[in-house]
């Protein structure tokens, strides 16, 4: 059944695009729903839509060969799953599992590459979207280089907050010990820096979200590490 039009128009994405066009995405486009705790994209899968989140909040979690999670991105309303596989064609290399009811919007791939070919403006924002994941996993790789675990913890949350919709919280805060694959330290450091930060006022923890009281100060420490809390003794 074809969404409604005003639908598709609240996407970035399509916004620009002829009326006539928007008609014909429309028309071969679907609602799709999920429950929450449900796996809706397994690694290795082909995924069959460009699907986008109207509502809810999926956990995305890259997942290395050796099976360790390399990382965790929370996917909010508004945001793409698919577009490596839009590109390339290949299985995804990441895991999907919803943290909420959730709402997509599906664009069959087979119509969505019908569009990359055909649409300068659908290729450019593909090609832009591609330039930020490179960028986030440059900053991911990069963070690994950093001899000090708290450091790298720092940056990580600093990742973490970057991708949340709100810049002052990140709901659904990774495990513990998920943070501690992510930045290959043990999930006790990942305690102790919290712990750190919340005694330095920099953050607060409320169940499974963590509130950004100090944004400037927990960017500092990204960039600096334990620098930037000179007078601070590690217990």
């Amino acid at each position: 059944m074809p969404v409604a039009l005003d639908l598709i128009k609240q996407f970035p994405f399509f916004q620009g695009l002829p009326e006539p066009d928007l008609q014909t995405i429309a028309q071969n486009t679907q609602l799709g729903a999920a429950k929450q705790g449900q796996e809706i994209l397994a690694r290795g899968s082909l995924v069959s839509f460009l699907t986008f989140v109207v509502s809810g909040r999926i956990q995305s979690t890259e997942i290395a060969d050796d099976g360790r999670i390399i990382g965790i991105t929370i996917l909010v309303p508004g945001d793409i799953i698919g577009c490596l596989t839009l590109a390339d064609g290949q299985p995804v290399t990441n895991s999907l599992r919803t943290l909420e009811d959730s709402q997509l919007l599906l664009v069959p791939m087979a119509f969505a590459k019908g569009l990359l070919a055909t649409q300068p403006l659908i290729a450019n924002r593909v090609m832009q979207l591609l330039a930020q994941a490179v960028r986030h996993s440059l900053k991911e790789r990069s963070m690994l280089s950093l001899p000090n675990a708290f450091h790298r913890i720092f940056v990580q949350l600093n990742l973490l907050v970057n991708n949340a919709s709100a810049q002052r919280q990140i709901h659904h805060v990774p495990r513990q010990q998920d943070i501690a694959s992510m930045v290959n330290t043990s999930r006790e450091t990942v305690s102790r820096a919290l712990q750190l930060l919340i005694k330095n006022g920099v953050l607060t923890k409320t169940g499974h979200q963590l509130h950004i009281q100090q944004s400037e100060a927990l960017k500092k420490l990204a960039v600096d590490g334990l620098d930037a809390l000179p007078h601070q003794k590690i217990d």
